[in-house]
Formats: structure tokens, C-alpha cells, sequence
């Protein structure tokens, strides 16, 4: 019945009553669910507005798993066949138990901004862990012409709402008093996901290469390319199989590629013939797991190029589309000035891996490592516990 609705002419026009109506109902319970008491040991938590168990928010749950603290912790989540911990209850975005559990949670935890309707009372915390460290684009007000008015708009409501943000280095804490619209404490202790590369790198590596049947003396490298806001597939001509070839001459020893596409991209669109040296990660489960089991990283304007400068292992920068890009998107920091060899084709790329000097690359990223000035050390899910009990 639903699937011979949806093919009829007035579909178009029903679904445009249903989402007033819809919107409308929400927005009357909020209405009567915020005449509810908070209760203050409550955390909901949210991952994109409705993604599985991952980024900054998993690890602060983890971190309220792990030392048992008696607090109900919702997940909102509208993605099936997603895992999580039974100690968390799982609710979908925009239903009756998401307004009635948003209503009443004495913490919000967010990584990035709210798409929804909400109405925060006084007592009530948000605290919000933003996704990303330092990166190549802008963001927020800094990235300028290219935010419509409605999201400037409902940037500045939601700025207004936060309790906190946190930072893992001097470079973030500048650019969220900067460009966020928000000019409220921020706790400089680092990111809750990059407490994972300070766990045993031996474990996490014997994870992930037994996940694709893989000897524990296997060398991977990430290949984990951004999104384009105009969905081209046409831009990810990375030669794996030249690669691997490259990093085998030049480092010795096995080498595997993980493609990690990014999830606001379908990996069916792509049309990459994977092999036995060249592996398909966008599904995999924990991305933070697969790059602190990496050896090494291909990106182009991915912030993880720079998690792998603060960790002192190779990285490489492919941006075939750059001058394309920069008509659309402006930078922090020119690719010229970053510590990692650049190619803008493969036979650059291969140049690259073939010449990499770790000894030049140790002395170039140091000072911007420096300059970045990072607090990350492990402990940054600890400190945002912390701060909850503490408040």
C-alpha cells in the first residue's frame, strides 16, 4: 500500500501535510514535555543527529560505562542494524520518546549542530564536542558566503544554548571564540575519540588486521578522501595498486590499502575494484580504531591528515582537485605550508611515497605541531565526565 502511495501523483502533496503536521506535533510536545522535571542524572547523546555509536560522543559514554555511574544514558539513533553497549537505551530522532527524553535530560551531548527543533530549559547542560580538530576548510562564520541565512540564523540560537565546548589544541580554542558564535568556557583537554591513540597501538592493531584476516605484520595505509558538498564521484583517481607497489619499495615489507570514503558519501557509487591488497573500510564499524591501526594515511582536505602529524607517522596529502576546490571553499592553511609532501596527480603521489624522508618530515612537523599547540594525552573523555559530576 505505502510503495503504491508513493509512485501516485499525490504523494508529493501528502508528504508535504504530513511533514506540517508532523513539525506541528512535535512542536506541541515540546511544549508540554518541558513542564517535566529534568532529571539531572540523564545523558542524551548524539552522533550527527542520528548516527550509529561513534566520534566524540561514544567515547564519553564509554567513559560513563566504564567507571558504572548510576545515569541513564539515551543514544539517538535513526540508522538500522547499528551495535551499542546495552547500557545504553536507543531512541530515533523527532518521535514522542526523543522529545519526552531531550525534554528531561539534565546533559546533551552533541558533535555537531542541532537539526531539530528544541526548547532547552535553565537547568538543563549542553555541551557540545564538536567533530573535527584542526582541518584544512573553514568552518562555521569563518567559511563566510558559502552558509545560507537560515544556518547562520539557527547557528547563532544554537551557540546560545551551549554550556561548553571542548578543544584539543590552542588552534581550535582560537577558532571557536572565532567563528562559532559563542563565547562561553571551553575545556582544552584534548578530543574524546584521539584518547583511543593512546591506548595499546598493539591490541588495536591485532583488531583490525584480524578483522580482514590479515597477518599481524601487515602495513596499512588509510586512503580516506573528504566529500564535496556537489557529490562528484569523479575525483578519487588515487592508482591503490601503484601505491602499494610504492610503499613497499620504499618502506619494505607487505602493504595493504583501506578505502575509508566518507559518510556523507555512498561507497556504492564508487566504482573501485577492490582486491586482496586493496580493502573496502567504509563500513567498517570504528574509524578511530582503523587509523590508530594504520601505519600511514593518504587524504586530501580530511582533518585526519593532521591526526597522523600529530602522531608523528606518514602523511599524505592527494588533491587532485585543488584549484577546483579553492573557487568553492576556503582554507585555514595552504596546502604548500602543511608538513606532508602534496600531489595533485598520481605520478606526483608516487614520487612522493618513493622520496618520503622521515628525517625531513620529523623536522618539518615539529614546529607546526607546535604552532597547532595540541592538549590531547588521552584523558579527554575522563575530564568531560568530570566536568558533569562536578556541575
Amino acid at each position: 500500500m505505502l510503495e503504491k502511495l508513493r509512485h501516485s501523483p499525490l504523494y508529493p502533496a501528502l508528504l508535504k501535510i504530513y511533514l506540517r503536521v508532523h513539525k506541528a506535533l512535535i512542536w506541541t510536545l515540546w511544549q508540554i514535555f518541558s513542564l517535566f522535571p529534568v532529571k539531572k542524572q540523564k545523558v542524551i547523546f548524539s552522533n550527527f543527529n542520528g548516527n550509529g555509536f561513534g566520534d566524540n560522543p561514544r567515547y564519553i559514554a564509554e567513559e560513563f560505562i566504564r567507571r558504572r555511574l548510576p545515569y541513564e544514558l539515551i543514544w539517538i539513533c535513526e540508522k538500522p542494524g547499528c551495535s551499542f553497549p546495552p547500557e545504553l537505551k536507543i531512541i530515533r530522532p523527532n518521535t514522542f520518546s526523543f522529545v519526552f527524553h531531550m525534554s528531561t535530560a539534565g546533559i546533551w551531548i552533541d558533535n555537531t549542530r542541532k537539526l531539530y527543533y528544541f526548547k532547552k530549559k535553565k537547568n538543563q547542560i549542553y555541551i557540545q564536542v564538536w567533530h573535527g580538530g584542526p582541518g584544512l576548510k573553514k568552518i562555521e562564520k569563518d567559511a563566510g558566503n558559502s552558509l545560507s541565512a537560515d544556518y547562520i540564523a539557527y547557528a547563532k540560537k544554537d551557540a546560545q544554548q551551549m554550556d561548553l565546548m571542548i578543544s584539543n589544541c590552542k588552534w581550535c580554542t582560537e577558532c571557536y571564540k572565532r567563528c562559532f558564535w559563542y563565547n562561553g568556557p571551553i575545556l582544552e583537554k584534548g578530543l574524546p575519540k584521539n584518547d583511543f591513540y593512546f591506548r595499546d597501538t598493539n591490541i588495536i592493531r591485532k583488531m583490525a588486521r584480524d578483522f580482514y584476516h590479515l597477518p599481524e605484520d601487515v602495513c596499512l595505509v588509510l586512503y580516506m578522501p573528504t566529500w564535496r558538498e556537489n557529490r562528484k564521484l569523479n575525483v578519487y583517481h588515487l592508482d591503490f595498486e601503484a601505491c602499494l607497489d610504492a610503499f613497499e619499495k620504499r618502506f619494505g615489507g607487505s602493504w595493504r590499502m583501506l578505502v575509508r570514503l566518507h559518510p556523507n558519501v555512498n561507497p556504492d557509487d564508487f566504482n573501485i575494484r577492490y582486491t586482496d591488497r586493496v580493502l573496502n573500510a567504509s563500513r567498517y564499524d570504528n574509524v578511530q580504531e582503523l587509523l590508530a591501526a594504520g601505519d600511514a594515511v593518504i587524504s586530501d582536505y580530511s582533518s585526519c591528515g593532521f591526526d597522523y602529524i600529530q602522531l608523528g607517522r606518514p602523511s599524505f596529502l592527494y588533491a587532485e582537485d585543488y584549484e577546483e576546490m579553492k573557487k568553492t571553499k576556503d582554507f585555514y592553511f595552504s596546502l604548500e605550508e602543511l608538513p606532508i609532501p602534496l600531489a595533485f596527480s598520481n605520478e606526483e603521489m608516487l614520487q612522493n611515497i618513493l622520496t618520503f624522508s622521515e628525517e625531513n618530515y620529523q623536522k618539518d612537523r615539529e614546529p607546526f605541531v607546535k604552532q597547532i599547540g595540541y592538549f590531547d594525552n588521552g584523558h579527554a573523555s575522563e575530564a568531560i565526565v568530570d566536568y558533569i559530576l562536578n556541575t
